[in-house]
């Protein structure tokens, strides 16, 4: 394993921080729906996924190490978007904006 210089360890930190917000976005606001919790819970393990695939690219290619922190941020972003539409708590125009536009939120 090689060192990681000053840019890398704060990409690493930030990683850390980001995977973080779907769990705890989860444990503050669980739905009482099981199927939506079900659903909802999915959605987090896979961000979590992308996140620690993330830091691996982090700690093996300095090269890549931007690219992969930038991607798990959106990634997070969307997770988080598609959380809270699933649960309903987002609110409705700012959903229907990004649906509507990019086509991210319809993908999950």
């Amino acid at each position: 394993m090689r060192e990681l210089n000053l840019p890398e360890a704060c990409y690493m930190a930030a990683l850390l921080v980001l995977s973080l917000v779907l769990p705890l976005l989860m444990s503050f606001r669980t739905p009482k729906d099981a199927a939506i919790k079900s659903s909802c819970r999915k959605v987090v393990w896979t961000g979590q996924i992308v996140e620690a695939l993330a830091g691996l690219t982090v700690i093996a290619s300095a090269r890549l190490a931007p690219y992969a922190a930038a991607f798990a941020l959106a990634t997070c972003v969307i997770c988080v978007l598609v959380v809270l539409r699933k649960a309903e708590w987002a609110p409705v125009n700012l959903i229907e904006l990004l649906s509507r536009r990019r086509g991210l939120i319809r993908f999950f």
